[in-house]
């Protein structure tokens, strides 16, 4: 493989199209509005906020100077705009903010809602619009049907369910009389106490586009039928997101965790509460199997920059639910979510299939619904890997010594034995820099520069 194969080419960065929602190809006056304003400004001012950061999904950047500007003349406040966010759009960034000081947030567009800790945020959600008459000439085919119906609107569609709305879906209950319905938004608000439905014998209908909060949800929420209502193309059609195809790859990826010597835990969230609880389990579980780890943070990764770290042999990536890899295949190295890894280190999982896929990393510690005590007692000292077919050997304890090389040995010919390497060391790859050598040198004399353009320099 070349050395270019690690590198990312300057035609990337140029051609690099931006990160965009293309599920919610909105305008101004579905973004901001004056009912939006009012929102906001209510917001800052009854809780006396100083510094305001709004954060912006890439495709909302164009409108970001007019929302600041009417901001800052209504709330007589000031008003910062992240230009960047550090991982993904729908994660708050309580750390870009704080290089502002800021005391407040205002998120627009895309979100995960997960709890933050250290600012109160306001989310603001787009207006788009909804034909209800459409909808109910699609759902007329479910009538008679005898199990409960669950509808989740999309965060265009929350405004819906607002006292001003009059209502929108009452007449859904008049169509489908005697069938038991209930109309939730998504994705959930952490802060509340709202209790998810999570029963399995129920029809569930999603309003939004094919998108990665229907993926999240359906994948995790269980259901006997699952229908998508895109009211922009008036299309509705059943989905089923754990075709077998995605289940397969996922378990392969599942068995070459467990095959790993090294795993690199990517951090790709630094708000979301309990990661770091969640990083000392997987580091805990990996040396029980004597598997060493690495922690990376290298904020919204790709290709180019998780090929720098040669030795690990699997990613594990800790972030939002709407932030794991459920595709990877342009990584050169298998990208697992937290559940992944849990099913992959826990031998309580050994033979065991969940009930539902878990995508937010909270449900697998003490206090989540799909938590498994991990005990160390557990693991096997000796297995057989399912993808190569080799002996596998936990070799407990090797981790924390930090040896660099592995305990499995292999016997070749002449009865000579060839030890394994992890992979290259820290040291190996170690870049120093130029040494300015301060105070040992002459400063050099300002010289007058050239001027003009490389192919005709002018000179005195």
């Amino acid at each position: 493989m070349t050395a270019s194969a690690f590198s990312t080419s300057e035609s990337v960065s140029l051609e690099r199209q931006a990160e965009t929602d293309n599920d919610l190809d909105t305008s101004f006056e579905q973004i901001w509005s004056d009912k939006h304003l009012k929102v906001c400004c209510g917001w800052i001012k009854q809780n006396n906020y100083r510094n305001v950061c709004l954060q912006f999904p890439d495709n909302y950047l164009p409108f970001s100077v007019r929302i600041s500007d009417s901001l800052k003349s209504e709330c007589k406040t000031n008003v910062f705009v992240l230009a960047d966010t550090s991982y993904g759009s729908c994660c708050v960034d309580e750390i870009a903010a704080a290089h502002v000081e800021a005391d407040s947030l205002i998120h627009f567009g895309n979100a995960c809602r997960s709890k933050v800790s250290r600012l109160p945020v306001l989310y603001m959600f787009p207006e788009l619009p909804f034909a209800i008459e459409h909808f109910e000439k699609h759902i007329i085919s479910l009538k008679g049907q005898s199990k409960p119906i669950s509808i989740y609107l999309d965060i265009g569609y929350h405004y819906l369910l607002e006292p001003v709305a009059d209502n929108v879906f009452a007449s859904i209950n008049t169509l489908l009389a005697g069938t038991k319905i209930s109309i939730k938004t998504y994705p959930f608000d952490e802060e509340s106490n709202e209790e998810h439905e999570t029963s399995d014998d129920r029809i569930c209908i999603f309003i939004g586009a094919d998108n990665n909060r229907f993926f999240n949800l359906s994948l995790t929420s269980k259901a006997a039928q699952w229908f998508i209502y895109n009211p922009k193309s008036n299309s509705f059609e059943e989905k089923n997101p754990l075709t077998a195809a995605y289940i397969r790859r996922r378990y392969f990826y599942i068995e070459k965790c467990k095959d790993a010597q090294m795993l690199g835990l990517i951090v790709a969230t630094l708000t979301s509460d309990g990661y770091l609880n969640v990083v000392t389990r997987l580091q805990e579980m990996a040396r029980s199997h004597g598997i060493k780890t690495q922690i990376i943070s290298v904020g919204r990764i790709n290709p180019a920059k998780l090929a720098n770290f040669l030795e690990i042999d699997c990613f594990v990536m800790i972030g939002c639910p709407f932030n794991n890899m459920y595709t990877s295949k342009e990584f050169y190295k298998p990208i697992v979510s937290v559940f992944e890894a849990e099913m992959a280190l826990n031998p309580a999982w050994h033979m065991k299939y969940p009930e539902s896929y878990v995508t937010d990393f909270k449900e697998i510690l003490p206090e989540g619904s799909n938590y498994l005590e991990f005990k160390a007692g557990d693991v096997t000292e000796n297995d057989v890997s399912l993808v190569s077919g080799r002996m596998r050997s936990s070799a407990i304890g090797d981790a924390e010594e930090g040896s660099e090389s592995s305990t499995t040995v292999a016997q070749v010919a002449k009865m000579h034995l060839m030890e394994t390497s992890n992979g290259l060391t820290f040291e190996d790859r170690t870049w120093k820099g130029l040494d300015p050598e301060l105070g040992c040198t002459e400063p050099a004399k300002i010289q007058k520069g050239l001027s003009g353009i490389p192919t005709n320099y002018t000179h005195d």
